[in-house]
């Protein structure tokens, strides 16, 4: 019969499948593709295996029991017939053995013994001599396991009741291997029974589970095993729609949404990584034209350092003839107009006198000049060495200067102490050269005249700062200020070339700072200036 259902169970599962396009691939596949019965490797065998075990296991308890009160009952039975032997036969067994019936009392008992389970009885009298006594006795003593019972034969006259004596015992041996071969063959009935039915109801079990959920399960499988993101078509189990929803329905339905789900971030994926795929080659094309441009600036860098190095050959060769082929016809004219000046003085008249004077000092404002362009040039061409220098001495050793130079003025000049800063010594000295120079140049007409060098914080930053109390400027020629050769003032008032300032713009340039001014004419002027706003430099440069 098993072989009959599993027949039936694999016609339905050719027959069924995941598909109507694909009815039994599906169903002989298990989820890694190989061939294989439902019902060997399937959770339908196991869950026959629980039913067929669980049963059993309810059909051996309730067979324990049943069989547990029958014995009982039977044993009651004996018992009970114990006591309608009691009820019935004393009496006449009494009689009996009052009158000393020996045939009466062997009838008797042979037909107490025909009652069902009685192997053994006998009748005994009590009272006499053993060798008087009176015995009789039917049956086959103590043979297997027996119940027993013993119960006194009295004697009573009958006008007399108080007269009662005890002249017997009748003695009853009843067998249990009788109960206890209709115990098993109760039980053998029992269990045949039971495990046929429980089989069956396996059976039928495993053939509904299979009908119901096994079958689709295999179909899902078989659907997830084959499923790709680019078909759109809905997993669908070929059954009979149940009028309510079931927990097949809600887990093709949730599938289905999942797998929309899947298909919907696949397809969103997909765009990104188009245009991941457009963003990585306009960023390769951007990174190829950048390197183009790279390559293209180096090589204008490498076309404009040769360039700055000509001009820098043509300047050097320029600084060289200014210094060398300008200053010679200088000399001579400073040289010949002295000679003219000390041997013919006094043969030339007034008119001729001022034109040598006027040759003389041209020469000498000649020689001037090329010293400051010179000056110039060093500035911004020579190396740079930072190191950390004390601005206050500087200071100090430039005023002790000025005042040795023009030793009868009487100005006061105020340094802040203790100035630390990182600089190029030689060039922070001409820088401070030129500010304090200039302050004490442009204060002389003022007898009370005050410079001073120290800080202020402006913006966060520190600035350091001439002040003087002198001629001033008019702001309206501030961009003039820092130009080479450019003078707002008169040569005959305040000497000079102009190149000054144009120094200190590009020596605070070359260490990270800047400089500006304020002024008033005759109201004197304030100069301020940074040094390293973008970070200190070490070392030479």
């Amino acid at each position: 019969m098993y072989c009959r259902v599993r027949r039936a169970l694999m016609s339905q599962t050719d027959r069924g499948g995941v598909r109507q396009d694909e009815p039994n691939e599906a169903a002989e596949m298990d989820g890694g593709g190989s061939r294989a019965s439902p019902l060997v490797h399937g959770i339908g065998l196991r869950l026959l295996a629980a039913i067929f075990m669980f049963s059993t296991a309810v059909t051996l308890a309730t067979t324990v029991f049943e069989l547990y009160v029958d014995y009982r009952g039977q044993i009651q039975e004996i018992r009970d017939r114990f006591g309608d032997v009691e009820n019935a036969n004393l009496g006449s067994l009494g009689g009996a053995m009052w009158s000393l019936d020996t045939d009466q009392l062997q009838l008797q008992i042979e037909g107490i013994k025909r009652l069902p389970d009685m192997q053994y009885l006998e009748v005994r009298e009590v009272g006499r001599s053993l060798k008087r006594r009176v015995m009789v006795s039917v049956g086959e003593r103590g043979v297997g396991p027996v119940l027993t019972q013993e119960f006194p034969i009295v004697y009573a006259d009958s006008k007399d009741r108080s007269t009662e004596q005890t002249i017997g015992v009748l003695y009853m041996e009843a067998t249990l291997t009788g109960v206890y071969n209709r115990l098993v063959d109760k039980a053998v009935v029992i269990l045949i029974s039971q495990g046929v039915k429980t089989f069956l109801v396996s059976m039928f079990i495993l053939y509904i589970v299979y009908r119901l959920v096994t079958r689709h399960l295999i179909a899902i499988a078989g659907y997830v095993g084959r499923f790709n993101l680019n078909v759109t078509q809905p997993l669908a189990l070929t059954r009979h729609r149940p009028s309510k929803e079931d927990e097949l329905d809600r887990m093709v339905g949730a599938f289905n949404s999942m797998s929309s789900g899947l298909r919907e971030a696949y397809h969103q994926l997909r765009d990104v990584n188009a245009e991941l795929e457009e963003d990585i080659a306009a960023r390769r094309k951007a990174e190829e034209e950048v390197t183009r441009l790279n390559a293209e600036l180096e090589q204008r860098v490498r076309q404009r350092t040769a360039e700055l190095e000509a001009s820098n050959k043509e300047l050097d060769a320029f600084t060289y003839s200014v210094s060398h082929d300008l200053r010679a016809p200088l000399r001579r004219i400073e040289g010949f107009g002295q000679i003219l000046d000390t041997e013919y003085s006094g043969s030339l008249d007034e008119r001729f006198g001022h034109y040598l004077t006027r040759i003389r000092a041209g020469a000498r404002d000649m020689a001037e000049m090329i010293d400051s362009f010179l000056q110039l040039s060093r500035s911004t061409r020579s190396e740079l060495t930072v190191e950390p220098i004390n601005l206050s001495d500087i200071a100090h050793k430039v005023a002790s200067r000025l005042r040795e130079k023009d030793p009868q003025r009487s100005v006061s000049i105020e340094i802040a102490p203790d100035l630390m800063t990182k600089g190029d010594r030689r060039l922070m000295d001409a820088v401070l050269e030129n500010l304090l120079g200039n302050a004490w140049k442009y204060s002389r007409h003022n007898k009370s005249a005050t410079i001073s060098f120290g800080t202020e914080m402006a913006e966060g930053r520190l600035v350091y700062v001439v002040r003087d109390n002198g001629a001033g400027f008019d702001m309206n020629y501030l961009d003039r200020l820092f130009m080479p050769f450019s003078r707002l003032h008169r040569a005959e008032e305040f000497e000079g070339t102009g190149i000054g300032l144009a120094t200190v713009l590009r020596i605070l340039a070359r260490h990270g700072g800047r400089i500006w001014a304020e002024g008033a004419i005759g109201k004197g002027a304030v100069f301020r200036f940074t040094l390293w706003e973008g970070g200190v430099a070490d070392g030479k440069s």
